[in-house]
């Protein structure tokens, strides 16, 4: 395990990406398929950390992973989710005392048509739009559909430089 370890702290440091920390279980090809879609930021390409890697790195930004495949609405559990975010980001909101938001990405994987955009039942878009506003008023976290405005918040926030490839 150091040697896992020792190896996330050199990958961390790596000036070529940016560590995104995934809260979800998504499949890896699904992932892979993700992150090919994110926007680059000065050149640098995004890394995914899973949960048990994130408390040995740094994590540049955070995505919300969502799997939308072959459900209705009445399986969209939005009370998990929260839990899932409050747990990921709870230390980091605290921490930060200011009054930026944290821009955290939701993405939505139906494992089909295009990554990141399936289409929803008006059921399912407003229970979402509800955990949005949840996630904002008790945990400051702002919830970001488009890639390219999570970008511009993430920019916004000084988190990540104003330079972007």
């Amino acid at each position: 395990m150091t040697d896992q370890a020792a190896g996330l702290r050199v990958w961390a440091g790596s000036a070529d990406v940016l560590a995104l920390g995934v809260i979800g279980d998504p499949g890896e090809d699904a992932l892979g398929r993700a992150l090919a879609q994110l926007p680059r930021v000065e050149g640098r390409r995004w890394q995914a950390l899973r949960n048990d890697q994130v408390r040995q790195a740094s994590v540049t930004a955070w995505m919300l992973w969502v799997d939308t495949a072959g459900f209705d609405v009445a399986e969209l559990d939005v009370a998990d989710l929260y839990r899932r975010v409050k747990r990921a980001l709870t230390s980091i909101t605290a921490s930060a005392a200011s009054a930026t938001s944290l821009p955290l990405l939701l993405w939505l994987d139906d494992d089909g048509g295009e990554y990141g955009r399936p289409t929803l039942a008006p059921a399912t878009a407003r229970l979402l739009d509800n955990l949005g506003t949840t996630l904002k008023r008790f945990l400051n976290v702002e919830l970001l559909r488009d890639p390219a405005d999570w970008q511009h918040r993430l920019i916004a926030s000084g988190r990540v430089s104003a330079a972007s490839g």
